[in-house]
C-alpha cells in the first residue's frame, strides 16, 4: 500500500468537504468548530476536482475554511505540512492520496452533511437561515449577474431593475450577519457557517462587484481578462 508522502499539495488545494461520517468530529470540543467551517450554497461557482472546471454547486456543501483569503485548508501549517487535527481529520482528508484518487472519487458526492444535519433541531438560527436563502437564492443572483455582465448597447441601459434586485439582496445579506451578531451574539467569524460566503465576496466569481459609495453600495462589471 501506498504511503502519502504528507508534501502537502492536497491541503493546499482547499479545506475538505464534510461528510456524515465526520459528524462527531463535530461534536468534540478538541475537534472542528462552526468557526472552522464554511458553508457553499446550491449554485454557487466552486472548482470540482474530478471535473477539473469551475462549475455550480447542485447541493450545499460544507468545507473546512481557507485562509488568507485562499483555499488553503486553515489547519494546515506550511512550514513542516503538517495538519493542526490529523488525528482527527475529517473523512475525505483520510481517503485522498493523490496518487490514486479512486477511494476519495467513490464517496466525493454521498453523504454530505449540510448545515441542517449539523444544526441541533430548534436551533433558533433555522428559519432565519431558510428565509435568508429565499431573500438570496443562488440561482437567481447567478441569472441576474449573467445577465448584467452579458448585456450589450441598449440593453444596458435597461438593466435598472437588476441592479436594484441584486443591491437588495446584497444589502439584506449584509444586515441580518450584523443583526445575529448583534441581536443573538453569534461569533462574527462563524457567519460563514450559517449563512455561506457574504455576496460581496461571492459575486466577483460572476463577473461583478458591489462598490461602496455614500449611500451604500453600486454595481461595477468586472473586466475580462
Amino acid at each position: 500500500m501506498k504511503k502519502c508522502r504528507q508534501c502537502g499539495t492536497c491541503c493546499r488545494k482547499g479545506g475538505p468537504a464534510l461528510h456524515v461520517q465526520d459528524l462527531e468530529l463535530l461534536k468534540n470540543k478538541d475537534g472542528i468548530d462552526l468557526t472552522d467551517l464554511v458553508t457553499l450554497r446550491k449554485g454557487e461557482m466552486v472548482y470540482d476536482q474530478p471535473v477539473g472546471a469551475v462549475i455550480p454547486l447542485e447541493q450545499e456543501i460544507i468545507k473546512i475554511k481557507g485562509t488568507d483569503g485562499e483555499w488553503i485548508c486553515s489547519f494546515f501549517t506550511p512550514e513542516g505540512n503538517t495538519c493542526g487535527i490529523y488525528n482527527k481529520r475529517p473523512l475525505e482528508c483520510q481517503l485522498l492520496f493523490c496518487e490514486d484518487p479512486e477511494p476519495l472519487l467513490e464517496v466525493y458526492s454521498v453523504d454530505r452533511l449540510t448545515r441542517t444535519d449539523i444544526l441541533p433541531q430548534g436551533h433558533p438560527l433555522v428559519e432565519l437561515i431558510a428565509e435568508h436563502d429565499k431573500k438570496c437564492p443562488m440561482d437567481r443572483v447567478a441569472e441576474i449577474c449573467s445577465e448584467i455582465v452579458n448585456a450589450e448597447g441598449e440593453e444596458q441601459k435597461n438593466q435598472k431593475n437588476l441592479h436594484h434586485e441584486l443591491l437588495e439582496m446584497v444589502s439584506y445579506d449584509l444586515s441580518i450577519r450584523d443583526l445575529v451578531v448583534e441581536k443573538a451574539g453569534i461569533p462574527k467569524n462563524s457567519l460563514d457557517f450559517f449563512f455561506g460566503r457574504s455576496l460581496l465576496r461571492i459575486i466577483p466569481s460572476f463577473g461583478i462587484s458591489a462598490i461602496p459609495t455614500v449611500k451604500g453600495y453600486t454595481l461595477r462589471v468586472n473586466k475580462r481578462s
